[in-house]
């Protein structure tokens, strides 16, 4: 039904159900539009540090002050890569403070020169993927030809920058800790509130959140295994990206940033490795066959004696757990272009061992449907056929 809601002198204006359908969007498209230019100039008025770091990169911000702890404003800051040689520069702003983004995770030097001062350098200034790192250069009254070298912090400092739990997990530590199968994501246990699945499939969790429930990215790709809802590999290979190739990686544990998302409880954030301006590598090399351990006793097998009767003794089945591989990198074009290069196999075989409960019952004579049955799918005779079954047995 129809109503007339007003006539203003002209035609009347007719207001029925489908006007207030239409009117209802056109309130809720206008009410979007009004969110999105919210969060735009909301956007535009955010300080650059909260555009410190990506899930790929890292950044480095700071300030420039005399020994009067006085800020700078104008001087010439360098940021330069140790392994690679790309320079970043930029200048301080009013407040003498500097800012880079976009960095990728290493080892920089920080120079800072500004006039009537003598330059300032740091060396061994450490950015981690998904931090900002800070550092305050102090410049002294000096010439141009002089320059204070310091040495800047190469442990992770505490990023009051941000709210999200985190803890990065580096190439040192990935090199020298221990670990069973070169899982490297298994690392994340080393982060408080992260414990591993009970059900013995090295999955993990997050604050006692479901191991289902988390989120794996490798250069910002997504490493999820959609059916499963977990990281790639699983049990069934012991990972998608072998360990040589993996720069560090950052466990975010609790209030991370909304361009992670995708999960209720954890995300492990991994990048890889680059290389550089000189050739480096390694090879590596495990072996982890039985051969070289101990007898397990509680491992037995049954045999059948010729006089019918069964004895049980220890037994060590074949074991081949063997893994190698090598991880080089190098320049293409020095300073601009570089190449880095993965390989890893893992030969894994192990026996199925059993028990016999009923030794009298698994050493009955097959009937003689299962011995035309399993020669069938031999391909042989039935004489050929019993008599693999019995050496088995034996």
């Amino acid at each position: 039904m129809e109503r007339i809601i007003g006539s203003g002198g002209g035609l009347p204006v007719r207001y029925g159900p489908g006007h207030r359908i239409r009117t209802q969007v056109l309130i809720r498209a206008l009410s979007s539009l009004g969110l999105v230019l919210a969060a735009s100039l909301l956007s535009l008025s955010l300080p650059k540090k909260a555009f410190s770091q990506s899930t790929t990169t890292g950044a480095a911000s700071g300030s420039v002050v005399d020994l009067q702890r006085r800020v700078i404003p104008g001087a010439q800051v360098k940021l330069r890569a140790q392994s690679t040689g790309i320079e970043r520069v930029g200048t301080t702003d009013d407040s003498g403070a500097f800012h880079f983004a976009g960095l990728e995770p290493g080892l920089y030097s920080v120079e800072a020169n500004a006039g009537g001062f003598a330059a300032w350098r740091a060396d061994t200034l450490l950015v981690e993927v998904g931090r900002l790192t800070e550092v305050t250069a102090q410049l002294t009254v000096g010439g141009p030809q002089q320059t204070v070298v310091v040495k800047a912090s190469d442990t992770p400092g505490l990023d009051t920058t941000s709210a999200a739990i985190s803890t990065n997990v580096d190439v040192i530590s990935l090199e020298n800790l221990p670990s069973n199968g070169r899982r490297w994501s298994n690392f994340a246990l080393l982060t408080e509130g992260v414990t591993p699945d009970q059900n013995g499939y090295g999955l993990l969790s997050f604050r006692g959140i479901s191991v289902l429930l988390n989120n794996n990215t490798v250069d910002g790709a997504d490493n999820n295994q959609a059916f499963f809802s977990e990281e790639r590999g699983r049990t069934r290979i012991g990972y998608s990206t072998t360990q040589v190739s993996v720069q560090e990686f950052q466990v975010n544990t609790s209030n991370y940033s909304a361009e992670y998302g995708r999960a209720a409880g954890g995300v492990v954030n991994t990048v890889t490795r680059s290389g550089g301006n000189r050739f480096h590598g390694e090879l590596f090399a495990f072996d982890r066959d039985n051969i070289l351990g101990a007898t397990n006793p509680f491992t037995t097998l049954t045999q059948r004696q010729t006089n019918g009767t069964f004895t049980s003794r220890t037994y060590r089945p074949t074991d081949v757990r063997k893994q190698w591989g090598l991880g080089i990198g190098g320049p293409i074009l020095p300073g601009k272009m570089f190449w880095f290069m993965a390989y890893d196999q893992y030969l894994r075989v192990f026996p199925g061992i059993a028990r016999a409960s009923s030794p009298t019952r698994l050493f009955a004579p097959p009937s003689t449907k299962a011995i035309d049955t399993l020669a069938n799918r031999l391909g042989t005779t039935t004489a050929v056929a019993a008599a693999d079954y019995q050496s088995v047995l034996d």
